[in-house]
């Protein structure tokens, strides 16, 4: 299976908002999402949106952003965030391209570490993280606001 990892493209935002709404179970509006894909894709050095295809069909998706601490910023950070994987592409190595893509992003922008967090409930991810040689050292805190 051929899978190639790029940064998401305008034309293909329809089709990764479905994904999305079908690996987490959440919607946002459509509009919404083209109109902050406008403002945000071309700041690269900040914002990387990435999808995985195969045969040209999203079948992956994540969103990176890299940032730096004011007090040790010599170097940014990465977080991801909506990690996932079409349910019928899962242990096909799709997430292992979109990670390995990450990893080369973060490098070549000099990020000193990647982070993110991950749902309690989601052990075989958690298993599949560990594997990519991510270590679960920190509780992700959160409050939603209105």
């Amino acid at each position: 299976m051929n899978i190639i990892v790029e940064d998401l493209k305008y034309q293909d935002i329809e089709e990764c908002y479905k994904l999305n709404k079908l690996i987490f179970d959440e919607e946002y509006g459509l509009e919404d999402v083209k109109d902050l894909y406008q403002k945000l894709s071309d700041k690269k050095d900040t914002y990387r949106f990435l999808v995985a295809k195969v045969d040209n069909k999203i079948v992956g998706y994540t969103s990176a952003i890299m940032a730096y601490n004011l007090f040790d910023g010599l170097r940014p950070f990465m977080t991801l965030w909506w990690v996932g994987t079409h349910p019928d592409f899962r242990h096909k190595g799709v997430a292992t391209q979109l990670f390995k893509r990450i990893e080369e992003i973060a490098k070549e922008n000099n990020c000193e570490l990647i982070y993110f967090t991950s749902e309690n409930y989601r052990t075989g991810a958690h298993s599949f993280y560990q594997k990519q040689g991510y270590k679960m050292e920190s509780k992700g805190f959160q409050k939603m606001l209105d």
